[in-house]
């Protein structure tokens, strides 16, 4: 995984940089922000992996010409940008929530995050055009997730949800002067991140099922067994498509279908390309260990389990 090990000091480096700021924060904040960081940093066990949202920068390095200081000032502006949406996110969906604690902090940590970026990027830069479009797609995609069917209907609106992490993209490519590269890295980024969604809504699919939250897996499922549009499908409905009717393997050629459309990022960006190698590959064992283990089971397998563990008992 050298789109992570080759950039193993350069992280460390940005989450220094974020606790640093965030050391800077009044008393009452100063904790919780710095142990909500905590929460996501990358380099320690146990710790929310969000690797795109801190990694884009490293993976332009190369093809931009970016220094390593600069691209290590954006990555800590996508740790502050991730740290604001999460805080955002959980209290549009947790009515619960400390929110007397969480918004101010979210708008404490959106300062930094737009501070590094204004460092950059005057007013009238088109970086801020940029910014709109990014803030609005996460805004309609946040809004409308549970009332549209957006992996079957518009896939990429299921990457929208997290269109602030494409920042670092257009910053990069605005300094370095390399505009025409924006679609395409866009497009890319927009691609990874629909996979990065469709494995984790293939290991969450129960948690959102039971909370109501919209799954693409879930989604997929409701479609192949044309159930009504008001009626989800039922864990054991889920668990027979997945386990006897082989619904992870289209799963898995969808996000093949992704990784075919990403060769022409490769030459300029070819850690993203191997990231989502990684992530396909991940959905595909799923598929492929299923699809083993019925094939054993049909074959006889279990009879002859019982028999090895009644001769062994």
């Amino acid at each position: 995984m050298q789109w992570l090990s080759n950039y193993e000091d350069d992280l460390q480096q940005a989450f220094a940089e974020a606790d640093k700021c965030l050391s800077a924060f009044p008393p009452s904040f100063r904790q919780p922000a710095q142990d909500f960081l905590d929460h996501f940093h990358v380099m320690k066990e146990n710790r929310a992996k969000n690797y795109i949202c801190y990694l884009l920068p490293f993976w332009l390095q190369e093809s931009s010409g970016l220094s390593a200081y600069h691209c290590r000032r954006i990555a800590a502006a996508n740790i502050f940008g991730m740290m604001h949406y999460h805080l955002i996110d959980d209290l549009m969906d947790n009515p619960e929530a400390k929110v007397k604690l969480q918004l101010p902090l979210a708008d404490l940590i959106h300062f930094e995050f737009l501070n590094i970026y204004r460092e950059y990027f005057p007013a009238s830069s088109p970086f801020w055009l940029y910014f709109k479009k990014y803030v609005a797609e996460w805004a309609n995609a946040v809004t409308h997730e549970n009332s549209s069917d957006f992996f079957l209907e518009s896939p990429v609106r299921v990457a929208h949800k997290a269109s602030p992490v494409k920042l670092s993209v257009t910053s990069i490519c605005l300094l370095t002067n390399q505009d025409q590269m924006i679609t395409l890295l866009e497009d890319s980024v927009d691609t990874v991140l629909i996979t990065l969604q469709m494995l984790d809504d293939w290991m969450d699919w129960e948690k959102d099922l039971k909370e109501g939250s919209y799954n693409c897996l879930v989604s997929l499922i409701h479609a192949k067994q044309q159930l009504p549009d008001h009626r989800r499908p039922t864990p054991d409905e889920i668990r027979q498509a997945i386990f006897t009717q082989g619904i992870l393997l289209e799963y898995a050629e969808i996000a093949k279908a992704h990784h075919d459309l990403l060769a022409n990022v490769r030459p300029y960006a070819p850690h993203l390309y191997d990231f989502h190698e990684y992530l396909l590959q991940n959905v595909q064992q799923a598929a492929d260990q299923i699809e083993q283990q019925k094939n054993f089971l049909e074959k006889g397998g279990l009879e002859h389990w019982l028999a090895q563990a009644l001769s062994n008992s």
